[in-house]
């Protein structure tokens, strides 16, 4: 499974945000971090639950 997909960090107190609108646009919202995007959508907020995401990588 690792090698279908890239996976990136984004720190949002270090990291020039710039680049990454739809990240501000859904960081402005509120929403708890961390906040997984995958394949550009916002799927998870807050803790991060490896089954769920597992799951949802497989069916993509």
């Amino acid at each position: 499974m690792k090698d279908k997909f890239e996976m990136e960090f984004i720190d949002i107190t270090e990291d020039d945000l710039s680049n990454y609108w739809k990240e501000r646009k859904i960081l402005k919202r509120g929403y708890q971090l961390p906040i997984t995007f995958i394949a550009g959508k916002p799927v998870f907020s807050g803790k991060v639950d490896e089954m769920k995401i597992y799951l949802t990588l497989k069916r993509l």
